[in-house]
């Protein structure tokens, strides 16, 4: 049961935006066991036009009491973007990120 379902929309599909982030840019160097990228100038994170135009998101409704949404829409997105990536190109993405992709494929 979704109590304000606005806001849950909303979780929902920043989880998947930052997902879709972590997927395509999330790689962090280390030098001598100190992260190389310390502030955002150096460390990609998704921009809002490399984000998805549209999300889906949809609740089934059911009788269970609400708990905590928090950020369970985040870890399927890599598996269920790594299939996209394949039906669109017919190549498996097998390791992260997946930064060698055409950027047609995005939005």
């Amino acid at each position: 049961m979704a109590v304000n379902p606005d806001g849950a929309r909303n979780m929902a599909e920043g989880g998947m935006v930052d997902g879709i982030g972590n997927a395509f840019f999330g790689e962090l160097f280390f030098s001598e066991g100190v992260p190389s990228q310390n502030n955002f100038d150096t460390y990609h994170m998704i921009r809002m036009k490399e984000a998805p135009k549209e999300i889906e998101v949809y609740f089934v409704e059911n009788k269970i009491d609400p708990t905590g949404l928090g950020e369970p829409t985040f870890p399927p997105i890599f598996a269920a973007l790594a299939n996209a990536l394949y039906r669109a190109t017919g190549r498996r993405y097998t390791k992260q990120p997946f930064n060698d992709f055409s950027p047609d494929l995005i939005g």
